[in-house]
């Protein structure tokens, strides 16, 4: 008879965790600078750029989820005269961990990989005033330039304050392909803002 009233109460504990854990969507937007990290180029600056993506968290247990999602990503850097602007399609697969801080609002802490495809971008060279641009991508004929290879990957972390209909959040993205033959790699930082629906 305990046994059977163990079972019971384990089933109801189930149902009632399982009714709290539905999955969600969420509509991101975020600003933060772009870099490229590695031996060559040394000198490359930071740009500021936009993100804008829909995500879901969808949970395992109590603790963790699975966070798939698509982001239309701007990234890029500033080399002396030179500005090159690459704008991506990426899908992060993150792993989420939450951790209950108030009533109010959970503390989620975020790693896993990404994949991103290039999609177009403008990359631009000024000199004595005058600007010359060209597509950042496509193979060209301009001041030794033989476009950046499309396919990137890579490993994003994050952490984000999670609320009942929003969430705020900072996270990195470290690239893993060369832009180039023995060129540098992607590199980001974003402050982002989600609603949740």
């Amino acid at each position: 008879m305990k046994r059977v009233f163990l079972l019971a109460i384990c089933m109801l504990s189930m149902l009632a965790v399982s009714a709290q854990m539905r999955p969600t969507m969420m509509f991101e937007v975020g600003i933060g600078m772009s870099g490229w990290t590695g031996d060559k180029p040394n000198d490359a600056g930071a740009l500021f750029n936009p993100r804008v993506g829909i995500a879901a968290d969808v949970p395992l247990n109590e603790w963790f989820s699975f966070q798939p999602g698509l982001s239309w990503v701007s990234k890029g850097a500033k080399i002396n005269d030179l500005q090159v602007n690459q704008n991506y399609f990426q899908v992060p697969l993150m792993a989420a961990f939450h951790m209950r801080a108030t009533d109010n609002f959970d503390l989620v802490f975020t790693a896993g990989p990404y994949i991103a495809c290039g999609v177009n971008g403008k990359t631009e060279y000024e000199k004595d005033g005058v600007t010359t641009s060209w597509k950042t991508f496509k193979d060209v004929d301009a001041a030794e330039w033989e476009g950046l290879r499309r396919f990137d990957a890579g490993i994003g972390i994050g952490a984000a304050l999670d609320f009942p209909h929003w969430v705020v959040g900072v996270d990195a993205d470290f690239g893993l392909c060369k832009l180039y033959e023995n060129g540098p790699r992607n590199f980001d930082l974003f402050f982002s803002a989600g609603f949740k629906f």
